[in-house]
């Protein structure tokens, strides 16, 4: 019967995408827009509160976007190491609307921004008016890395410390909900002295998996891209092969391009396989021009 079968499947949509390489670049922080008293260090990639002084309310965002487009992402923040044991400052994401105000001494939890503060509250308003709006959540200072879940189509944000979720980015409601926004912009914010932290970006600088389904903050969406194949092939090396059936189903979005949903190949031919390749595992990604 069959003496060669090659069968590949590719996982279903919203599967697990993470790449076993980083696909993008590490996110900096906007040099641009670094109020004075702050100090960036590590490619800018780190903040740090050097002369702002005691109850800073100044903050820095990312240089680059966020956008409701992007996907649901996910980030940490490697709090300061000498830092206060009690952060008392926030960290999250500002709002399109509230990245101007880096400089003005605003805390980064108005116009539709999230921040999470170090002594266990969350505070957010879609006004110009800051609220509080949960308390009860963990603590963090000095040393302790934060995760971060960010769906920017509908402006939801989970939060975690130390590999806990405060609730299960794939399965579980986000911590809080703003007002949607043209753009999020993560940032990092240092109120003492000593107080600031390290914005991670790719899988290569995480403490924690990226959750399934979610992707790197700095990482690339493909164009066009198979998350996961298993392939399957045995045969006989005297025998020439034979075609016998190809199926092929392919998706075309507007976001993405194009993108190979599933594929199905089986090739046939005479008896006694003499080589095989019994499973394989592959990994293809790329992106059009």
């Amino acid at each position: 019967m069959s003496l060669l079968m090659m069968r590949t499947a590719i996982l279903a949509q919203g599967g697990d995408r993470t790449a076993p390489v980083d696909l993008g670049r590490a996110w900096e922080l906007d040099t641009s827009r670094r109020p004075a008293g702050y100090t960036l260090s590590d490619d800018n990639q780190t903040a740090l509160n050097t002369a702002g002084g005691s109850d800073y309310r100044r903050w820095v965002p990312s240089a680059q976007a966020i956008l409701p487009t992007s996907g649901r992402r996910y980030w940490e923040v490697l709090c300061a190491p000498g830092g206060a044991a009690s952060f008392d400052g926030y960290l999250g994401v500002v709002s399109a609307a509230q990245r101007e105000e880096f400089d003005l001494g605003l805390n980064p939890i108005t116009r539709g921004s999230i921040g999470w503060r170090g002594n266990g509250t969350l505070w957010s308003s879609n006004s110009a008016t800051a609220v509080q709006q949960l308390t009860g959540l963990p603590r963090f200072g000095a040393g302790d890395v934060l995760m971060f879940v960010l769906d920017p189509a509908h402006a939801r944000l989970w939060i975690g410390k130390n590999g806990i979720w405060q609730s299960d980015p794939v399965s579980g409601d986000p911590i809080w909900t703003a007002a949607p926004s043209a753009a999020f912009y993560p940032q990092i914010q240092g109120r003492n002295p000593g107080d600031g932290g390290s914005l991670r970006s790719l899988p290569a600088q995480f403490s924690y998996p990226v959750p399934s389904g979610v992707l790197a903050l700095g990482q690339d969406a493909s164009d066009l891209g198979i998350s996961d194949a298993a392939v399957w092939i045995e045969g006989d090396l005297a025998r020439a092969w034979s075609l016998a059936s190809v199926t092929a189903w392919r998706e075309h979005d507007p976001a993405a391009r194009l993108s190979l949903a599933a594929c199905d190949v089986i090739l046939e031919c005479d008896p006694a396989p003499q080589a095989a390749i019994a499973h394989a595992t592959l990994y293809i990604e790329w992106e059009l021009p």
